[in-house]
């Protein structure tokens, strides 16, 4: 029955799902090429300011090899199964997010039960009865968290250090051998990236200086554009959050859970699907590079049931306003204070 309902708004983008070998091959291409020309420009430009750009210009160049190890997830990258696994199991080294493990959250949990409590695993907000419970440090990095620059270190701290690094055994289930080759596949290629930096230097400030400009500096803005583009693809003050079951369906989660957020398209080309994410729950067999196409098609047949959005300055400091706790009996956004933000989403 689920499947029926979302079925019609997936049919007239049908034709959207096909993408050229030559682009996605030639996409790939460029994008290594490219962070491989900034990481040794970062690391063995003969001016500072050269390295400090190469260092901060590799930041958006992960956040685009993260973008095509996306689709190579859906299996939308390139027209083979394996060579996805391949394409995107390599381009996902530089944000050192081993595969498998990234597929498990990101196809399993978080497009199979988006915004349903403990099943999705990102953004998720606190009751002001949880809230209440954390301790002084705790209720610090929640606040933190959801600012405009704290949504970096949310995704370094609780998503990438929290799930991707060191998963807790109850959210994994079992320790799985792909998960494992996948982890000494990062860490493998963060070795070889210390080895490529020590080469022709015996100095440690030499050292260190590589490592700030070509790994410190650009993880970290891949952090923050990750955490930012993330915060904004499932929480703003009309779009609900479930903690029952029975409340929440997959379409539910698809169409009225993701918000289409309209920005400009420099924007969409740095930070990875921002302004395309809703098209993206709806089909995600749509190649990130086409969903521009499909947003029309989309709002024809589910247009009330979708949170349009245009991204300002100001709208995106009153987003993080208002959404900060969450009442899942109510269903309303809530301040720190237990003060209600929004009005009740759901009858």
């Amino acid at each position: 029955m689920i499947e029926k309902t979302i079925l019609p708004l997936r049919q007239p983008l049908r034709d959207l799902k096909p993408q050229g070998w030559s682009f996605a091959a030639m996409l790939s291409t460029a994008a290594a090429i490219t962070y491989i020309g900034f990481f040794l420009g970062a690391a063995f430009a003969p001016w500072l300011w050269l390295r400090v750009a190469c260092g901060v210009a590799l930041g958006p160049l992960i956040a685009l090899l993260f973008r095509i190890a996306h689709d190579c997830g859906h299996e939308c990258h390139l027209g083979s199964r394996w060579l996805n696994r391949i394409v995107g199991r390599l381009s996902n080294l530089p944000a050192y997010h081993p595969y498998s493990i990234w597929i498990l959250f990101h196809n399993w949990r978080h497009h199979t039960f988006t915004n349903l409590k403990d099943r999705d695993y990102i953004w998720i907000p606190l009751s002001k009865a949880e809230y209440d419970r954390c301790g002084p440090l705790a209720r610090f990095l929640e606040r933190f968290y959801r600012t405009s620059l704290g949504v970096g270190a949310y995704y370094f701290f609780a998503i990438w250090f929290g799930k991707m690094i060191s998963p807790r055994r109850a959210v994994v289930h079992k320790v799985r051998r792909i998960y494992i080759l996948d982890c000494l596949c990062v860490l493998g290629f963060f070795l070889f990236q210390l080895v490529v930096l020590s080469a022709g230097t015996a100095d440690p400030g030499a050292f260190a200086a590589r490592i700030a400009l070509a790994i410190v500096l650009p993880f970290f803005i891949f952090n923050w554009m990750v955490g930012f583009v993330s915060f904004l693809n499932h929480t703003h003050p009309t779009i609900p959050w479930f903690a029952k079951r029975e409340e929440w369906s997959f379409y539910i989660g698809q169409v009225r859970c993701t918000v289409h957020m309209s920005v400009p398209r420099w924007m969409i080309f740095f930070l990875t699907d921002l302004g395309l994410h809703g098209a993206h729950h709806i089909e995600p067999r749509i190649p990130i590079w086409g969903l521009d196409r499909a947003e029309d098609r989309i709002l024809a047949g589910a247009g009330e049931e979708i949170v349009m959005e245009r991204w300002t300055l100001a709208k995106h400091r009153d987003i993080m306003r208002r959404c900060r706790l969450y009442d899942y009996d109510e269903h309303r956004w809530l301040d720190y204070d237990g003060r209600p933000t929004s009005p009740r989403l759901l009858p």
